[in-house]
């Protein structure tokens, strides 16, 4: 085996050099929460092993709270590390509670005196931090990404450790006394530790620029300005619709902003900003999660509504005109309006090109503005459809719908 000099040493200078690293980055990346996070955790756990190693210069105190309270403090920042990255509530509590939880149990075991019931204690509150954080990695922010699992694997081979002391603790009663026995158990824990501190740090940093290049890819296929999905995107996703071997009725609602260009004109770009702004988000609360609402250019808009009825198509595109309308603006007096006229296509897009789709649609958009705007109008879709893919004659030609 490895002299236990040799793996402390080993351990705590990968800890420091993964607290360094992750300090350094802190300072040149945005959000840096959780970076700060892990270098501290990286720093509390050096600090930890560096205590277990001179445990025979401390006092006797010092030995049953400090070693242990400082371990369970860095794992409190990983746990902390994780939230903050799922973006799920977190407090500094998370990270002292654990530790403060072993003080309490570890000053009554000195006092007692009962070295055991306080390694009985540690372990059993790593276990936990262990599954807290495992648990962390595994909800759904992280879903996709690969780093999570092999941080998960590190937490879940912590966690088993944390198992075998706790029973170990249970019953053989513990160590009789604090402090670290140089023995093979104490060499195979050091080793543990090395293969943890290695594949947290390693698949820490591997996250970190997962979720980077996540970021990137959702900001390509999103509108700067509302937080829709541009163009591109949605003429993907219609495109997938019409590629896809099973066909199904989908509708799609291209609407525009009525007598836009008066709002920049009377109120300012800058208001014409918060109006887009408004609007989109307006449109995304009331759509279903897998529908595509994307900014087309200007103050156009689509929204793609896949696996869905001609009605409720119709029902939809009329309840976004509506919200539209009732919109109230703070740059506007309160008897100002901005309104929507939108035209839909419904169908299955039978061996129809994307193009035929849009300037379907484009037309029953053109009859609302002609019936005199914020309206909904079908596009003749079935029988232009029939037209296209299959030249039926004696189509139904007068079959568009219209919202007064």
């Amino acid at each position: 085996m490895i002299d236990p000099s040799t793996l402390f040493s080993a351990n705590v200078l990968l800890l420091s050099i993964f607290s360094i690293t992750f300090l350094a980055i802190s300072f040149q990346v945005s959000p840096r929460a959780h970076w700060l996070s892990w270098a501290g955790a990286n720093a509390l756990l050096a600090a930890a092993l560096v205590c277990f190693a001179l445990d025979d210069y401390l006092p006797p105190l010092a030995v049953y709270l400090l070693p242990n309270a400082l371990l369970l403090l860095g794992f409190g920042f990983h746990w902390h590390a994780a939230r903050q990255i799922a973006d799920l509530p977190s407090r500094l509590g998370n990270v002292f509670a654990p530790a403060s939880a072993y003080l309490l149990v570890a000053a009554c075991a000195f006092l007692l005196p009962n070295y055991a019931l306080a390694y009985t204690a540690s372990n059993v509150i790593f276990t936990l931090i262990a599954v807290a954080i495992i648990s962390t990695y595994a909800t759904k922010s992280f879903r996709g990404l690969l780093s999570p699992i092999g941080l998960i694997l590190a937490f879940f081979f912590l966690g088993v450790e944390g198992v075998l002391r706790t029973v170990h603790g249970l019953v053989t009663g513990g160590p009789q006394g604090p402090g670290m026995i140089a023995d093979m158990i104490l060499d195979i824990h050091l080793m543990c530790a090395l293969v943890f501190v290695t594949l947290t740090g390693a698949f820490s940093l591997a996250l970190s620029f997962e979720l980077v290049a996540r970021r990137n890819e959702e900001a390509a296929r999103r509108d700067p300005l509302t937080g829709a999905f541009n163009r591109r995107e949605f003429q993907e996703r219609l495109e997938d619709l019409l590629d896809g071997r099973e066909r199904e009725d989908f509708g799609l609602v291209h609407f525009d902003l009525d007598h836009f260009k008066q709002v920049n004109d009377r109120y300012g770009h800058v208001a014409g900003d918060e109006a887009l702004v408004r609007v989109s988000s307006e449109v995304k609360a009331h759509l279903r999660q897998n529908d595509c609402f994307a900014r087309l250019g200007g103050e156009e808009f689509a929204v793609l509504l896949p696996s869905i009825s001609r009605d409720n198509a119709y029902k939809v595109a009329d309840r976004l005109r509506e919200r539209i309308s009732g919109l109230r603006f703070e740059f506007a007096p309160d008897d100002f309006r901005l309104t929507a006229s939108a035209g839909i296509y419904h169908g299955d897009g039978n061996a129809l090109a994307s193009t035929d789709i849009l300037q379907t649609v484009d037309k029953g958009l053109y009859k609302s503005k002609k019936a005199g705007r914020n309206r909904v109008s079908f596009a003749d879709s079935a029988s232009e459809e029939r037209e296209l893919v299959n030249g039926v004659a004696g189509k139904l030609r007068n079959r568009p719908q219209s919202a007064a």
